[in-house]
């Protein structure tokens, strides 16, 4: 009988202990750095500290979002499958042509790699018009054959049908145009 106490007393001492371990972590979550995003040596902030202290759920000063990086590969086979080559060219691949009247709808992508940030691609990705309006309206010489009779951009939203790591692998993709002579696939 006192044994089983004793277990029993070891087993509540074990999970009460393993319980603070968990809720108190001394210095934040851990003292590395992330990798790949904007989160740079914060700290987690526990929900109601006093406030004399940081306010709680504060963004970290400097913060800005960062893309992961992901796998060109697997963007290419995402570019492919959500059949993005029906408006959008990349010389030297071997897409299948686009429909009449699909050709000229969204830019040529081939070199566009270094030309932007990966999040300016992912945002042209998940919010279509935040990029193709301002495009049109400052660069003239631009088609203006991307924008459809309501004045916002012919291209479809992928955001209930895309994964995020879709999105991730498509954005490491367009990032790799880098010539036009480099993509034969």
């Amino acid at each position: 009988m006192r044994s089983s106490r004793f277990r029993g007393a070891v087993m509540v001492g074990i999970v009460s202990m393993s319980a603070l371990a968990f809720f108190v972590v001394p210095d934040g979550w851990s003292a590395e750095p992330t990798k790949g995003a904007g989160h740079k040596n914060h700290q987690m902030m526990i929900h109601g500290d006093s406030p004399a202290r940081k306010p709680a759920l504060a963004t970290p000063k400097g913060w800005r979002f960062a893309l992961p990086n992901g796998n060109p590969e697997a963007g290419r086979m995402a570019f492919a499958d959500f059949e993005c080559f029906k408006c959008h060219a990349v010389q030297g691949e071997a897409f299948p042509a686009p429909q009449p009247g699909q050709d000229g709808v969204g830019p040529d992508l081939s070199g566009m790699g270094p030309m932007h940030p990966a999040e300016y691609f992912a945002e042209a990705i998940v919010d279509p018009n935040a990029s193709a309006v301002w495009r049109i309206k400052h660069h003239k010489e631009e088609k203006k054959g991307y924008l459809g009779p309501d004045g916002k951009t012919k291209m479809p939203s992928y955001n209930g049908t895309m994964t995020v790591q879709q999105l991730i692998d498509l954005v490491a993709y367009l990032k790799s145009l880098t010539s036009h002579a480099e993509h034969r696939h």
